[in-house]
């Protein structure tokens, strides 16, 4: 999904488990389509407390081999009002509701593979966001490649 002309700290991307499955999100990648200058950005994956009615787009998630069925989850991008409410600061180290926290080069973009014992699993029913710390200094197109695994 790309969000072009994003000047704010801000949620990417937010995915909610359908009640009656688990999402695993296996990687996470943001990536400058920009010609830019490089700068010091901050993004991490972290647990939403209260979803309430962000203004975002839908997102159709690509299936990923022959036979899979639809995504049962929503997914949501580029949130432009009525950001979720989350937890205590994502930069307290050490929090559960916390993962993928790391700055990165704009320029070289973000990377989240963790290993399969260190994945984060939305529970069915909850809401986990993707989450740009800082703003960037000016205006950047951002491109977002999620892969996750719904199950149940």
């Amino acid at each position: 999904f790309r969000i072009n002309a994003v000047s704010a700290a801000k949620t990417l991307m937010y995915v909610t488990a359908a009640t009656n499955r688990a999402v695993e999100i296996l990687s996470t990648e943001v990536t400058n389509e920009d010609v830019e200058t490089n700068e010091q950005l901050v993004c991490c994956w972290q647990k939403i407390t209260t979803l309430g009615t962000p203004t975002a787009t839908t997102v159709t998630p690509s299936k990923t081999e022959t036979g899979d069925q639809a995504a049962a989850s929503t997914y949501k991008a580029n949130v432009t009002a009525s950001e979720p409410t989350y937890g205590a600061s994502a930069q307290d180290a050490g929090m559960a509701d916390v993962h993928g926290l790391k700055g990165f080069s704009s320029l070289g973009g973000y990377q989240f593979a963790p290993t399969p014992e260190e994945r984060p699993l939305v529970s069915g029913g909850d809401s986990w966001g993707l989450r740009l710390l800082v703003a960037p200094a000016s205006a950047v197109d951002l491109d977002l490649n999620v892969v996750v695994r719904e199950i149940g």
